[in-house]
């Protein structure tokens, strides 16, 4: 071999040397980022939505019951997150974009609520969540900050048709939320006036784990909320927590018989003596009776 095919050689084996040791650098640890970036943000798969006019039948409060005992946790109650308009109807269930605010540190991420605002992850959050997608946000309690204001809501309402929005923390503009209609809860059903999403609170990264009022929310977990409060469970979990809402079928059948001056022993639980009772009357009510009772 010549003196310059020699040289080549070498010259080639450093650059694969090189370049192998290049990849390994950047596929390696990294050090952590104050902040995702847009192209690291993940969009999960979009859930079967099949079961949700079955289970969405049961209040979050039973729900929540059978779902504690699913996950295996003392609870998957948002405790202290209640409605922002009790009493208006409002009544969801679906999977979760999650959202995370910490505190701000303005030396490692731009200040402004218009800084840089195609890198802002609460814009980034609006746009993933898909039709009837429940928006969560980890805001620590905050009730300072308003996470989100009212032309946030606006788009996240009629562009993005999400089903409502669970905050950790509070949002800003009641009066322009009022008049949308749109579910939303709340810390303590608080708002503020400030915004300060850029200031007192950072949006660091979209769909990831997140804590919200004491429990670990996962993106694409199933969030169901109505007056009584807001609740999880594993989306991969929802026929599981289906079968065992359905072993409360009779509940309404109990609310009407208490209603007519029933003894509470012979109407909570509704007795087995009574199923075909309870089922005739919820079956000429339009209520959900299974196929094998009465």
């Amino acid at each position: 071999m010549t003196y310059h095919k020699k040289y080549a050689l070498i010259v080639h084996l450093n650059n694969k040397i090189l370049k192998r040791k290049m990849i390994l650098m950047s596929t390696g640890p990294q050090p952590p980022k104050f902040r995702m970036a847009p192209e690291d943000v993940w969009e999960f798969p979009k859930p079967d939505m099949d079961l949700v006019p079955e289970l969405i039948k049961y209040s979050a409060a039973t729900v929540s019951v059978v779902a504690r005992n699913v996950v295996g946790a003392p609870s998957t109650f948002f405790n202290g997150i209640a409605p922002l308009f009790r009493g208006s109807g409002h009544d969801i269930l679906g999977p979760a974009v999650t959202l995370q605010y910490g505190p701000q540190r303005p030396d490692l991420m731009p200040t402004g609520e218009y800084a840089k605002i195609e890198d802002q992850n609460h814009r980034i959050a609006v746009n993933v969540t898909q039709e009837g997608y429940v928006l969560v946000v980890q805001a620590e309690g905050n009730t300072r900050s308003g996470v989100l204001g009212g032309n946030m809501l606006l788009a996240l309402q009629n562009n993005r048709k999400a089903a409502g929005l669970v905050v950790h923390g509070v949002i800003r503009d009641y009066a322009e939320a009022a008049t949308q209609n749109f579910p939303i809860w709340t810390q303590d059903a608080r708002t503020t006036t400030d915004y300060d999403a850029q200031h007192d609170l950072a949006p660091l990264a979209v769909n990831v784990r997140i804590s919200v009022a004491g429990n670990t929310l996962m993106p694409g977990d199933w969030i169901r909320a109505d007056d009584d409060g807001v609740c999880f469970f594993p989306g991969e979990k929802i026929e599981e927590v289906l079968e065992g809402c359905n072993k409360h079928w009779w509940e309404p059948a109990a609310r009407h018989y208490l209603m007519q001056g029933g003894h509470l022993d012979d109407c909570y639980p509704i007795p087995e003596s009574r199923y075909d009772e309870a089922a005739a009357w919820q079956r000429a009510n339009g209520f959900y009776v299974p196929e094998d009772i009465g």
